[in-house]
């Protein structure tokens, strides 16, 4: 079950009809047209937003249930990438016009993926990256992770590089950080890569400062 606060609805209430979905591997780009939306059923995909000169930003995650569409401001360019194998809906204009429950669905998740943003933007002002990353995996825990017997494990297999994007930073910079991490005890990967982040650290780093 996801740490994070649950959407007011499910795919299942939005469409009773039977499931149809789309699958896209980890890695695949998903492509954002205007005038619909996508919702994850399974899988996490990365949301990046394209500046004028083509630099990319990441601003969020889009979970299980999760909605995203760009309908109401057009000239800013979006970018989805699937972070694992996903399965997603694709809802078009003509849909979302006829259901009310997309358009409320809509107007909570607009609400949803700004604060996101924002929290983003000001883990990236600070000014340390240890302090920067530390942030960043919090959120991730909060986001797509899920309680174990040795603490928080990200859902998601991040790599250096991934991570290293999201606080602009580089890769080697992540990879020292996260080595000075686990030596602390902060923090462990388990057999498949995953970030584990122990739940003494979580609770300690709450009350201070990285």
């Amino acid at each position: 079950m996801l740490l994070t606060d649950q959407p007011i609805w499910n795919i299942h209430q939005i469409n009773k009809e039977g499931l149809l979905l789309e699958s896209y591997e980890k890695g695949e780009e998903i492509l954002l047209c205007d005038g619909e939306v996508w919702q994850v059923y399974r899988g996490v995909m990365q949301l990046s937003k394209i500046n004028s000169k083509g630099e990319e930003t990441v601003v969020g995650w889009i979970t299980p249930d999760r909605i995203f569409g760009n309908l109401f401001n057009h000239q800013v360019s979006y970018r989805l990438v699937a972070l694992a194998d996903i399965y997603a809906r694709r809802f078009k204009i003509q849909e979302i016009q006829q259901s009310p429950n997309i358009i409320r669905a809509l107007i909570s998740e607009f609400s949803y993926h700004s604060i996101q943003s924002q929290k983003l933007l000001a883990i990236k002002a600070l000014r340390r990256v240890d302090e920067r990353l530390w942030h960043l995996l919090l959120m991730l825990s909060q986001e797509i992770g899920h309680a174990t017997d040795n603490g928080i494990r990200l859902n998601i297999r991040f790599t250096h590089q991934n991570l290293a994007k999201v606080i602009c930073t580089t890769r080697v910079t992540i990879t020292r950080v996260l080595g000075d991490f686990q030596n602390r005890g902060w923090l462990e990967f388990d057999e498949f890569r995953h970030i584990v982040i122990k739940t003494s650290a979580i609770l300690s780093n709450y009350c201070s400062d990285v």
